[in-house]
């Protein structure tokens, strides 16, 4: 037997795993199946530069404002997510309107402003 990547890739949980923020609002970060090897190797590493390559900013402030126990426990929801059997359909509606996620605090900004850094 032949190991088949593309029918297991095929039969991947791809759905995007959406959590809500400590204020209220939905965020999304894509599926953990969808990661590349090497992103998945690095993340597993400690190396949280791999959320800025696959998050948009809003979600990455959503995480930034989370307490470091917050931040791990969503980390392993996360990975238990993306280890559910099947793959799933798109959402329904979209994470965080448009509008709000153009209003930005200047705390939100010097973090964004620090990670360019």
């Amino acid at each position: 037997m032949v190991f088949d990547a593309r029918k297991v890739a095929a039969e991947q949980n791809t759905e995007p795993f959406v959590f809500t923020g400590l204020d209220g609002e939905e965020y999304e970060l894509p599926n953990v199946n969808t990661l590349t090897g090497e992103q998945a190797r690095r993340f597993r590493q400690g190396d949280d530069s791999v959320l800025e390559e696959i998050a948009d900013e809003d979600t990455l402030d959503a995480i930034d404002d989370m307490p470091v126990g917050v931040q791990g426990e969503l980390s392993k929801a996360w990975v238990e997510h993306g280890n559910r059997a099947g793959k799933a359909g798109s959402r329904s509606s979209a994470p965080r309107s448009s509008a709000k996620r153009s209003q930005r605090t200047s705390s939100s900004a010097a973090r964004r402003s620090n990670r360019r850094r």
